[in-house]
């Protein structure tokens, strides 16, 4: 009978070609998977802060912050695979997502004051927006590749 032995036994997963997977998928899906776990950040904030009492604005803002402190890092690394210099996509980063933050510090005012609609579902209303201008803006602006001359 053999004896057993105490060689270690992988546990994780094959991250390499996990990785490869991840790799040759359009960057519109590697956008979709990231950019919906983004959205599961900022509505569970959102969510949480609306549940607690907060002000909508606030629960906004709120909600702004801690998604744009996941965005970043997860969109640069996972989605558009950016290099370069970082201090340009910051700034650039920054100005998209205020941008699609100022729709939403619009648009979930104007749908809850003027057409009734709660916070959380004016929210999900003017997202289908946002969601659209910001992987363009992502795409085109904070993490376009230079072409070489």
């Amino acid at each position: 009978m053999a004896q057993p032995t105490l060689a270690a036994v992988p546990v994780a997963p094959d991250l390499g070609r996990l990785r490869r997977t991840w790799a040759v998928l359009p960057v519109v899906v590697r956008y979709g998977v990231v950019g919906g776990v983004t959205q599961v950040v900022y509505l569970s904030v959102l969510g949480g802060s609306l549940l607690v009492g907060a002000h909508y604005l606030l629960a906004l803002a709120a909600a702004q912050l801690c998604a744009m402190a996941f965005a970043f890092p997860a969109y640069r690394g996972l989605v558009f695979r950016a290099g370069g210099p970082l201090g340009r996509q910051v700034v650039a980063f920054l100005g998209v997502w205020w941008t699609g933050a100022a729709m939403s510090l619009v648009g979930v005012p104007l749908c809850v004051e003027a057409l009734g609609l709660r916070p959380f579902v004016a929210q999900l209303l003017v997202l289908v927006g946002v969601v659209g201008f910001s992987f363009l803006g992502h795409l085109r602006v904070t993490f376009r590749r230079r072409v070489e001359a």
